[in-house]
């Protein structure tokens, strides 16, 4: 057994830990054991000599593990790792960027203009229909669980500030350890999220001429079926009537329905500006991105250099990762160690501290891929035993599997 791959899992969510270990080589499960530790992986390795390359997440256990029990191997740091904890460094840096990522998105950045009727283009979000729960009953589940955030946020502040570790402040709130990175630096309390756009329906490309034929007075759904059949619609007419009744649910509120929807301008294929869409936007391929989100890149990196070195610089390390670019780490470090943005300096000193592991990382084919597999096959057999099996059965039936 020469190349392995070590990973963590979990009996239950949050802890009672275990081991796992595969042969790269050869795609089989080689071991699993209770307990993840320095001690207990580096006792592993020292059992087992042959043992040359281990791909690993980038834990201090996995490191310090290796480097106790195999130190001439070679580690490999995976890069699905490598790639997630630059978006988890991305959204906490967005989150103190919120005011720019608003900004960028407002309408009177773009210019807010009124498309022609009968458009099938046109952006129905604004319209006062509703083909689900209304607004109200909505609101304030929303309310109430916004201040329950806000209440987190502040026990995760007090205690970050008293010294506390992620670790423990993740035990006593009840929240994730990512939670704890994210609003630990945020000097005020996170923004409510904006309240979701409605659902897109089958009849959104025909509003348009639904909304004029209500304005002149028709108010049968079985004609309005009729006439957008011919135009194309091959639903039901119980959808066309659930419409209507939104349209008089709206008219008895004293609101009146427009001639025709209005386009809604500076949103980012539909979604709210939030630090975690942005951050996926950052990461996202070039080539993946639309017009609209191309845009709004454009003009959030105009309003700070940071910004627009977060972006870049995220770019350049994500097809460096892509292509398996190791020789370009080192002058990507030395750009991002100089740059404006605070998250791709503190994400390059982190790269530092473990450098011959990335490099490798960027470098080896091996990933730790085929243990995610393999972790997701275990916690299959593990539900089989619905809670009865002990660990020496899961052990035998993952051997064997």
């Amino acid at each position: 057994m020469r190349v392995v791959g070590v990973d963590d899992f979990g009996f239950r969510r949050g802890n009672a830990p275990g081991t796992i270990l595969v042969d790269l080589e050869r795609h089989r499960v080689v071991d699993l054991f209770e307990g993840h530790s320095v001690e207990s992986i580096a006792r592993w390795l020292g059992q087992h000599p042959g043992v040359e390359v281990v791909s690993r997440d980038r834990s201090n256990v996995c490191r310090e593990g290796v480097n106790a029990g195999a130190p001439d191997a070679l580690q490999v740091t995976d890069r699905w790792h490598l790639l997630h904890g630059l978006a988890l460094g991305l959204e906490e840096f967005l989150l103190r960027k919120r005011s720019a990522l608003g900004s960028a998105a407002a309408p009177g950045t773009s210019g807010e203009e009124e498309r022609l009727p009968g458009s099938v283009d046109d952006d129905v979000s604004t319209l006062p229909v509703r083909l689900g729960r209304p607004y109200g009953s909505v609101e304030g589940p929303a309310q109430r669980r916004h201040e329950r955030l806000v209440e987190r946020w502040k026990d995760i502040r007090r205690l970050y500030l008293a010294g506390a570790s992620v670790k423990d402040i993740a035990e006593w709130v009840g929240t994730s350890r990512s939670t704890v990175y994210r609003y630990r630096e945020l000097a005020e309390p996170p923004p409510r999220p904006r309240y979701r756009r409605r659902r897109a329906s089958v009849l959104d490309p025909y509003l348009p001429h639904l909304l004029g034929r209500w304005n002149e007075g028709c108010r049968s759904a079985k004609r309005l079926h009729q006439e957008i059949r011919k135009m194309g619609y091959r639903h039901s007419v119980d959808t066309v009537n659930r419409l209507l009744s939104s349209f008089r649910h709206t008219e008895q509120e004293g609101k009146k329905l427009p001639h025709a929807p209005r386009a809604k301008r500076g949103s980012i294929a539909g979604a709210s500006p939030t630090a975690k869409n942005v951050a996926a936007l950052f990461m996202r391929r070039e080539e993946m991105l639309n017009g609209e989100q191309k845009e709004y890149l454009e003009k959030l990196c105009a309003f700070d250099r940071a910004l627009s070195d977060a972006r870049r610089l995220t770019q350049e390390f994500a097809k460096m990762v892509r292509s398996l670019g190791g020789e370009k780490l080192d002058g990507w470090l030395e750009e991002a160690a100089g740059c404006e943005a605070s998250v791709m300096k503190k994400f390059a000193a982190g790269l530092k501290k473990d450098l011959p592991a990335v490099r490798a990382g960027l470098t080896e084919e091996w990933s730790n891929g085929p243990v995610e597999g393999f972790v997701t096959k275990l916690k299959l057999l593990k539900r089989q035993g619905y809670g009865r099996a002990n660990f020496d059965l899961l052990r035998a039936r993952v051997l064997a599997a």
